[in-house]
């Protein structure tokens, strides 16, 4: 049996910040999870939160998601954030025509292991994109303004263009997009009056992984988790990223 209580009164939090209502709380749940069981699993997570959870799944199909249109309208940086992070990197990326820096397709040969833990080698075309929004595009004019914003909020939208990177699973074709920063993009690059910039997408999804081993023999990937093996010369370092080199070089498996 739900709950009398009247849950278009409340205040709710999204990614961090409150003061949302329930409508727009809705609108943002339903943008940052494609299905309610995903929602569910993430926000419903005591048996306090039950009936509310019973109450979202009763109306769950007839929310609409918010826009990129609408997250843009936003003058609240804070909120803005909000909107930014339910909708999406893929979403964002997809609708602002982002401009294509550097595209490459690297034939790779990797090892995988079968049901019966049998070792074999395959061979596969993996591609990296490089995609640039300019900083105009989301950068309101008055973010100097708004002592409210918060410096996180502040790098977001005010001091650089926004880069990506576009890559594939090499197991299920699954498209993914990762955010990095421009330095990532090419690591020679020191600042706009020095040398030219020259954007490299292998370089910049190489900026996404750290290790804290100096001279590793190999690195295995699977998903998020990296897992490093040693050599006779390694020695524990501080965290580092991957260089282009050591990306190409090093990886031994990818899952």
């Amino acid at each position: 049996m739900m709950s009398n209580i009247k849950y278009a009164d409340l205040e709710y939090t999204v990614s961090a910040y409150r003061n949302f209502t329930l409508t727009e709380a809705l609108r943002l749940w339903k943008s940052k999870y494609p299905e309610f069981v995903d929602f569910k699993k993430d926000v419903i997570k005591h048996d306090s939160h039950e009936d509310f959870g019973i109450f979202v799944h009763s109306v769950w199909d007839t929310i609409t998601p918010v826009t990129v249109d609408e997250a843009f309208k936003e003058t609240n940086l804070e909120r803005r954030r909000v909107f930014f992070d339910c909708i999406g990197i893929r979403r964002i990326f997809s609708e602002l025509n982002p401009e294509m820096l550097d595209r490459q397709v690297i034939t790779k040969k990797r090892t995988k292991w079968d049901e019966d833990n049998n070792q074999e080698e395959y061979i596969f075309e993996d591609v990296y994109e490089l995609y640039k929004i300019p900083v105009q595009k989301i950068n309101p004019d008055n973010i100097d303004a708004d002592v409210s914003v918060s410096w996180t909020t502040r790098r977001l939208f005010k001091d650089d263009d926004i880069y990506a990177v576009r890559c594939w699973c090499t197991t299920t074709n699954r498209e993914y997009w990762i955010y990095v920063p421009k330095i990532a993009c090419d690591p020679s690059f020191v600042n706009d009056r020095g040398n030219s910039f020259k954007p490299d997408a292998i370089s910049a999804i190489a900026w996404t992984i750290r290790i804290n081993i100096d001279k590793p023999e190999r690195i295995y990937r699977q998903g998020d988790i990296i897992v490093v093996k040693v050599g006779e010369e390694s020695k524990r370092t501080w965290p580092r990223h991957l260089t282009k080199d050591q990306y190409l070089e090093l990886m031994y498996s990818e899952t």
